[in-house]
């Protein structure tokens, strides 16, 4: 997995991204980026990455999968 920091770069690419305001009032969280530009806050609205005033560290790369065979993977 990618190790992540912190900018004020807005994301230039579609992708999952963590977002985080600049006063750190809340948790940060994950949002993801659309092909135009906007993204969905958690309270259902939208916004165009380019407004937002905040702190953006990804985009996030997929996880690995974990082969079957391996013993901690869990068995359904």
């Amino acid at each position: 997995m990618g190790e992540y920091q912190w900018t004020k770069d807005k994301p230039a690419t579609a992708g999952w991204y963590w977002y985080r305001g600049l006063a750190h009032e809340a948790d940060s969280f994950i949002v993801q980026v659309d092909e135009v530009g906007q993204f969905q806050w958690p309270d259902g609205g939208f916004q165009e990455v380019t407004l937002a005033k905040g702190e953006w560290a990804g985009p996030i790369d997929e996880p690995d999968d974990i082969p079957p065979s391996d013993s901690t993977h869990p068995r359904i």
